[in-house]
């Protein structure tokens, strides 16, 4: 049975060296040698390994994935779809790098290299959650996803966030509300700092008060939606409409709304952030901004793939434009106010 390399080149009647020409395509090979080479490689089923090829080409056309939100998080799950297609396209596979060390000794550098990645997705960390300097000065293509970190070889691309949500609070000040929360994401998070300062200037845009009672300090998650809603409805004046930093969180928000026997849209109008899946199946349809995740996909690939190719190119710094999706979430406010 062929095991490797050597096998091949023996059966065939040629050295290893010869082998290793054949199977990485280059041209200083006859045409009759080469044939050779590749018929005993064919009846033997005979795959080579990447990484041991990938240390002669220089590539191992592997991509590695760094992530703090889970495999199974909606967010990523739709990321993941973006990123599909182009990795077919440009012949990269992508390999999870889950064994991150949390330990100030521990290094993304050798992580990397020891699993031999051409450039390097990071997505879902915090500026400082990781010693990510070393990472910004090192040769190693990187694209980082939502966190606006620049370095030698290391870009980032995001969605239009602080925008995004300005144009929420104008799409309900033209349905006449006035009093409006915002339930935040972490503000130590580029996208959470930047969706609150969006916030702020819809409501300063639309010459509204900024009401402390009328924020929420949360994390993303459903639960935070949940627990902000609560209490914005213990205010003397409670909101009638909330925007969240994302749709988990406007799904704990709509939850808690129907638990105090009031309804979505008729008392509180509700808006979401990213389009996951679910936003579409729930009760009513979550009206949100839609993240291109398609585009943030098929750039994140396009981007590391020029860096590799070609070291001179600069890194991006992408902001990727959002729609804004309308559904059954949000409506008119009544005239009590």
């Amino acid at each position: 049975m062929v095991r490797n390399i050597r096998d091949i080149a023996k059966s065939a009647g040629v050295s290893v060296s010869t082998v290793s020409k054949v199977i990485n395509n280059y041209p200083n090979v006859s045409a009759k040698t080469k044939e050779r080479v590749m018929r005993v490689v064919q009846e033997e089923q005979f795959v080579p390994n990447s990484t041991a090829r990938g240390l002669v080409k220089g590539s191992t056309q592997t991509l590695g994935l760094f992530l703090t939100t889970g495999l199974s998080h909606p967010f990523f799950v739709q990321l993941l779809a973006g990123l599909e297609g182009p990795l077919k396209e440009s012949g990269y596979d992508l390999i999870y790098l889950a064994q991150i060390d949390w330990n100030p000794d521990y290094s993304l550098v050798r992580h990397c290299r020891s699993r031999n990645v051409d450039g390097v997705l990071i997505f879902g960390f915090q500026r400082n959650d990781l010693n990510f300097k070393e990472m910004l000065q090192s040769e190693i293509p990187t694209v980082f996803i939502d966190l606006d970190l620049l370095g030698v070889r290391a870009g980032y691309i995001t969605s239009d966030n602080m925008d995004s949500i300005k144009q929420s609070v104008h799409y309900l000040t033209g349905l006449k509300h006035r009093k409006i929360a915002f339930v935040a994401g972490y503000l130590d998070s580029y996208v959470g700092k930047l969706r609150f300062e969006g916030y702020r200037q819809g409501i300063q845009e639309a010459d509204l008060p900024y009401r402390s009672e009328y924020i929420y300090f949360g994390d993303f998650t459903r639960d935070s939606g949940y627990l902000a809603m609560k209490q914005f409805l213990q205010s003397p004046e409670p909101p009638t409409a909330v925007i969240c930093s994302s749709d988990m969180s406007a799904a704990g928000v709509m939850e808690a709304v129907a638990e105090s026997g009031l309804s979505v849209p008729e008392d509180v109008s509700v808006i979401g952030f990213d389009d996951i899946e679910i936003s579409r199946y729930m009760q009513p349809p979550l009206t949100t901004v839609r993240q291109d995740f398609k585009t943030i996909g098929r750039q994140a690939i396009q981007q590391l793939d020029q860096m590799i190719r070609t070291p001179q190119v600069a890194p991006p710094m992408l902001v990727v434009p959002t729609e804004f999706i309308i559904r059954g979430s949000c409506g008119i406010c009544g005239e009590n106010q």
